[in-house]
């Protein structure tokens, strides 16, 4: 039924497969996404603590910004009450050290940890 390089094909497979789960999950450890305000750490959650199109708020200097975690995707800004919406514009952030920044409402979201 199946060939000997049939077997060995399935097996390469399965430990590749097995290799990247596990390169992702320690990729991922100690990644944290933090929320800045004013310059000050008003939110900070690490990436396992995180659930799939969770919904946060902060409140900055012009009023509420509004943004969204989506497992696979990254984190987006969702609503701010900045005038030109640059940052909604600029869509998902998934990688350590990439940052959405509301300039009016003194907002900076970021990937921190381990690249």
């Amino acid at each position: 039924m199946f060939r000997r390089y049939d077997i060995l094909l399935i097996i390469f497979f399965l430990l590749l497969a097995l290799g990247l789960f596990y390169f992702n999950y320690i990729r991922n450890e100690g990644v944290v996404l933090k929320v800045y305000v004013n310059n000050r750490e008003v939110f900070s959650k690490s990436l396992g603590e995180l659930k799939s199109r969770e919904r946060f708020e902060v409140q900055g200097l012009l009023g509420k910004s509004v943004f969204e975690y989506v497992e696979g995707k990254g984190v987006r800004m969702i609503s701010s009450p900045c005038p030109d919406k640059l940052c909604i514009k600029q869509g998902f952030i998934n990688k350590v050290g990439e940052s959405i920044v509301c300039l009016p409402n003194r907002v900076v979201i970021t990937w921190e940890g381990r690249k």
